[in-house]
Formats: structure tokens, sequence, C-alpha cells
């Protein structure tokens, strides 16, 4: 079985990787672009055929597809940053939006029979009453981003394609995750940085936004694991919440990174940093994915001393 991760050298491609390198049964391709050439990623993904491509460009989809003919795909190839998105909106649309639509449009010419998999967001929700909570699959979109749109259009896309074509597109809705290996800008990921820049004398203080906030949080292995339960077990069309099911105070995640640093850290409120929150308390209802037999097996504490030890090992 052949299965092309397109994006492989990202967060959750990584980690999709070595979940797969665990699994006899599939041969494993990955597909990059050529602005992660600087890395050894021979090295970080030796039983993968690496392919590299750009997601922007429709004939560098069609030669990758061409190439592999792939079984499965799982289309981590995106522009994931919600605050970038404010900042350069269409490159967020052209890669999020016209990449979905190039390999699409090119999968149903070369392989309509492959299982691909869209990760989209819970940022496509919006602003969530707190009497509505936990959040579930069939409430209302209403995106506050461009990063939020575009994954709200992806959605669109891909159902098009699905009902138009009967392409077997597997869709969900993740909600926050972290865990070993995230890069800077999320927050979880930005606390440890700056404890470990503390830990290093490079800061004598970490500076911080808005800790009354509450978010769902799920490891990263435990998300991409429930990505591939949903391609085995889910149904074509459907949409899963990829959600730890529970909220956390941004305030604890900090407190415990700090703990798990054995270090007197001062703390600083940065008004750069102050963003805010549309919902106090964001919590996904994970009912329909814990069906297919998922559940988390990393507590929050794991994911951060990971995360935490990733960084002191400059492991990212």
């Amino acid at each position: 079985m052949k299965v092309l991760i397109m994006g492989i050298t990202g967060f959750a491609g990584s980690h999709m990787y070595n979940l797969l390198n665990s699994i006899k049964k599939v041969k494993i391709y990955g597909a990059f672009k050529d602005s992660t050439k600087n890395r050894n990623i021979k090295n970080e993904f030796n039983n993968a055929i690496l392919k590299e491509f750009d997601i922007n460009n429709i004939y560098s989809v069609e030669k990758l597809l061409e190439e592999i003919h792939p079984d499965i795909i799982f289309h981590f190839a995106s522009y994931v940053s919600v605050h970038r998105s404010f900042l350069d909106p269409l490159s967020t649309f052209q890669t999020n939006i016209m990449g979905t639509a190039y390999l699409l449009e090119i999968s149903k010419n070369i392989i309509p029979n492959a299982k691909i998999l869209m990760p989209g967001s819970a940022e496509e929700y919006g602003k969530v009453l707190q009497n509505k909570m936990p959040i579930k699959e069939e409430y209302p979109l209403l995106p506050l981003s461009p990063y939020a749109i575009s994954k709200k259009v992806q959605e669109e896309i891909g159902m098009y394609y699905l009902n138009k074509y009967n392409l077997n597109i597997y869709f969900t809705r993740t909600f926050h995750y972290t865990g070993p290996r995230q890069p800077q800008g999320f927050v979880c990921s930005d606390f440890a940085k700056q404890i470990i820049d503390y830990e290093k004398g490079k800061i004598n203080s970490i500076k911080v936004g808005n800790l009354e906030a509450k978010r769902d949080f799920t490891d990263i292995r435990d998300v991409v694991s429930a990505y591939w339960m949903i391609i085995e077990k889910g149904e074509i069309g459907n949409i899963y919440n990829v959600c730890n099911g529970k909220s956390i105070a941004i305030q604890e995640i900090l407190n415990k990174l700090i703990i798990l640093s054995g270090k007197d850290i001062k703390i600083e409120i940065s008004n750069d940093k102050l963003r805010p929150s549309d919902v106090p308390d964001f919590i996904g209802d994970n009912k329909k994915l814990k069906k297919l037999g998922w559940k988390p097996r990393f507590s929050i504490n794991e994911s951060l001393k990971d995360l935490l030890e990733g960084w002191r090992n400059e492991i990212v």
C-alpha cells in the first residue's frame, strides 16, 4: 500500500511518518517543498521515498501523482498559522484553496480510487457561545481569519469533488495540538522555547499574552493516530472533530512548563502578545471519533515534557 505524505517535513507530516514507519504494510512516500533543502531530510525520513514538489504548481502536483500513484494521501501541504494568515492572506488562500483544488483535480484524473485525508481546523467554527460547548460537527461554520476561511473553502472544494466525481475524501476539524518538535508560532511551543532561552541565560524573563483562555489540546501523536484510524475505519465524506474533549487554561500550560523546567522564572505580560479571546473556553465533542475506537494515549504533561525536551535538545 503506497501512502503519500504531502508536507512530510512539517509538524504533522513528520509525526505521520513516525506512525507509518511502525506499520509494515505500507510503503511511505514523502513530498516536500524546496524550502526544506537545507535540512538533512534523507536521514530524518530514511524509510520514505522523498519527492520535491510545489503544491502551488499544478504541473508539479501532476508529476508527483503520476510518478507515485498513491493509494492513500495525507494532505498536510498547507499554510497553518492563524496569525500569519492576517499578514499574508493571499498566500494563505493560494496554498490552502488553490493548492487543494489542484490536488483534487489531478487526483480525479490519475488516482480516482485513492483515499485522501484533508485535515481541517476547529478555527472554522469561529465564535461559539459558551452554552453551546462542546462543539459538535453539525454546528455552523463562522470563520474569523483568512486561515479559517481557507480551511472552510478547502472543505467545500473537497465536498464538491466527493459528490461530483466520487473521490474518497475524509475530513477532520482538528482542534489545538502540541507535542515534540512543534515549531514556534503556537502558544505551547512559544512558551517552551522562551523557557529554554531563559535556562541558557539568553533572556531574563518570558513574555506572555492572555493566560485566561482555555483550549482543547491533543498530543500531535494522538492526532496522527486519529488520522490513520479515520482512513482505515472512517466514513467517506464524514467530518470528524479531532480533539481531547476537555480544555485546559493557558495559565496552567505555562505553570506546568515552568514546573518541568525547575526554574524560578519571571513572567511579563507583553502588549504585543495580548489578543482578546472571543471564546473563553473552547472544547470539542469527539464522540464520532471515539466511535471508531480512537482514544488519546498521551497526557498533557507528557506532551509538554516532550516538547520542552525537544527544544532543550534543539530537535524541532
